[in-house]
């Protein structure tokens, strides 16, 4: 692996939880605006396409430019950073608070995805100056749990203002960013900076447009494949992404080791994060939407909805925390962990257009307790993998790739629902509704039970309801197979005996310097 970070002296014990807290801002601003996208969508008239880019946007951006964040965290320290950019994202809230229309919605988003993503990559990092090799799985434990639990808080606190007003939801985060600005500097240390060499503005670049060009096509698929919106944007991100491989190889000082993906342990650690973001987003997107759709849940209680999640979830990371402190093998947990997302995935086949509230219940048990498995484990390998020389690029890469995988969560199972309900809307009114700008008009049918297109309403609401109902079912199952083939990946190169080689020497650095955060 990599020379341990020696512990700052002097840390209060506070440190984790507020680094724990730190993270949950970014953890929280999702879950807010899938709460409130339905009743966004609805006021702002947002196609089926410009939901599923409004779902994701946010982590488009994050995605794009955590490990530019990261390099800029090790340069300017991670603490600065830290403050700083919950102060940002504070703004980019606001921003989309206040917005009069669809264009400032989601410019608050991205200015809100590439603060947090620079938050949430500066606190997991920092775990490795706080904490000792020894106490590294319980601190990973404790971070994840504050991670978790604050989320819910903050749910159960915007759902009311959300039932009042869908913006009033966005102000909720800005007021817990002020508070922890000055916690940031009084509990937490101040690390030596990681200069290095130049910067890689090419590579930093190339990688940016690539991640989000991949995840713009992506989010416009559900007006079809055969859409330039839709390819030509993947095209974009494919090629950019292909050209920093190829000049990542090079370059004499890459901003991030594309070499490190060829190493078994750290290929599984990458596909972990993008299988439990993938699992987490599509659950809650698709749940949330489910409640208000089809259950009729009334906003305000949409967040409690989602507490066996986290009391789940509380309940894994405490377990996996204490097996990773004893050295149980991490390919056997994140069998586990992904086992459960699989088992949890496939109860969608008990729902039906007339299930209520507690047919989710175990579903939510199974995947929350797997997802939380799975993402332990993926923290762990990471810290103990990044090589020292490129710490903050491969520690940030982390929530790149989580978010990469989130992204497709929410825009994909986003796209897939529409995708099949929009078909099944064609199919039932003989053709006389159909295309992507149908959407908001089925949703809002769905939500009020009442329509004004003439199409539609030869479509009777149970019968809309089931039609959605199916294509929830299928989004489900089909999610289901691309976790347990990511899974099976995961079991194989963990398994390699290549696994085992450190990253310095994988990576043929001879002369590892200590690592900084």
């Amino acid at each position: 692996m990599t020379a341990e970070t020696p512990q700052v002296k002097g840390l209060s014990r506070w440190a984790v939880p507020l680094l724990g807290l730190l993270a949950a801002i970014q953890v929280s601003d999702p879950l807010i605006a899938t709460l409130t996208l339905v009743k966004a969508s609805d006021e702002l008239n947002f196609s089926a396409s410009l939901q599923s880019l409004a779902a994701g946007i946010s982590t488009f951006a994050l995605a794009a430019t955590v490990i530019p964040s990261g390099v800029l965290a090790d340069r300017l320290g991670r603490r600065t950073v830290l403050a700083f950019s919950v102060l940002l994202a504070s703004v980019g809230q606001l921003l989309t608070a206040l917005g009069p229309d669809a264009a400032v919605y989601l410019a608050g988003r991205i200015v809100t995805g590439v603060a947090l993503g620079a938050t949430f990559a500066a606190a997991y990092g920092m775990i490795k100056n706080v904490t000792t090799a020894a106490d590294r799985g319980p601190a990973l434990a404790t971070f994840n749990i504050v991670a978790v639990v604050v989320p819910l808080v903050v749910l159960v606190l915007t759902g009311p203002l959300a039932a009042i007003d869908w913006r009033l939801a966005f102000v909720t985060l800005p007021v817990v960013s002020v508070i922890a600005f000055p916690l940031t500097f009084a509990l937490l240390p101040s690390v030596p900076r990681n200069a290095g060499g130049r910067v890689d503005y090419v590579g930093m670049g190339l990688i940016a447009v690539g991640i989000a060009g991949m995840l713009v096509g992506i989010s416009a698929a559900s007006g079809g494949v055969q859409r330039a919106a839709c390819w030509l944007p993947v095209l974009l991100g494919a090629g950019a992404l292909a050209v920093f491989v190829r000049y990542d190889a090079h370059t004499a000082s890459p901003v991030f080791p594309v070499r490190l993906l060829r190493h078994p342990a750290f290929l599984a650690a990458a596909l972990m994060g993008v299988l439990f973001n993938f699992a987490s987003s599509a659950t809650s997107q698709m749940t949330a939407n489910f409640w208000q759709y089809v259950v009729h849940l009334p906003t305000a209680v949409i967040g409690i909805a989602g507490l066996p999640t986290v009391i789940v979830s509380v309940i894994a990371s405490a377990v996996a925390g204490r097996a990773l402190k004893a050295g149980v093998a991490t390919v056997r947990i994140a069998t586990a962990g992904c086992a459960l997302i699989v088992a949890g995935f496939a109860l969608a086949l008990l729902v039906t257009k007339d299930s209520g509230y507690a047919i989710f219940v175990p579903m939510l048990a199974l995947t929350g307790f797997g997802m939380t498995l799975v993402g332990l484990v993926q923290s762990s390998l990471f810290l103990g993998l990044a090589p020292a020389r490129f710490f903050g690029a491969v520690t940030s890469s982390r929530t790149a790739f989580g978010q990469f995988g989130y992204s497709l969560g929410l825009t994909g199972t986003t796209v897939l629902v529409s995708i099949f309900t929009l078909h099944g809307v064609s199919s039932a009114s003989k053709g006389a509704v159909s295309g992507d700008g149908a959407w908001d008009s089925i949703t809002s049918y769905l939500t009020t039970g009442s329509t004004t297109d003439a199409g539609l309403a030869t479509i009777s609401h149970a019968t809309l309801a089931g039609i959605y109902t199916q294509a929830f079912v299928a989004t489900f199952l089909i999610s289901a197979v691309a976790v347990a083939v990511g899974a099976l990946v995961v079991v194989v190169a963990l398994r390699r005996r290549t696994a085992a080689v450190p990253v310095e020497e994988f990576l043929g650095l001879d002369h590892p310097e200590p690592a900084h955060s």
